[in-house]
């Protein structure tokens, strides 16, 4: 298995209702625990300042394709962007 890093980034803040909120988190929520059950999530960082980018996941695939498959499987709603990093293994 490779490792590769899901970097979610938004333009603009959507204009929501706290119940479209709400529902939104529960589904990432839901996301981010099978990630887990699979095995699949490594790590996980928040964004913690101002800017596009809303928060990184370090995940495990079998290929590229598949951590895009991960990636498209992701339910961050119309305006995210998700951008797949393979993450260099250090030699080993």
């Amino acid at each position: 298995m490779s490792r590769y890093v899901l970097v979610l980034t938004r333009d603009a803040v959507p204009d929501l209702s706290a119940a479209a909120i709400g529902a939104l988190t529960g589904r990432l929520a839901l996301w981010v625990a099978a990630l887990r059950r699979w095995r699949l999530l490594l790590a996980a960082a928040p964004a913690t300042g101002p800017g596009h980018v809303r928060g990184c996941l370090l995940v495990s695939a079998t290929d590229l394709p598949a951590a895009r498959r991960l990636a498209a499987s992701c339910p961050a709603g119309a305006g995210t962007a998700i951008t797949v990093l393979p993450v260099e293994d250090g030699g080993r």
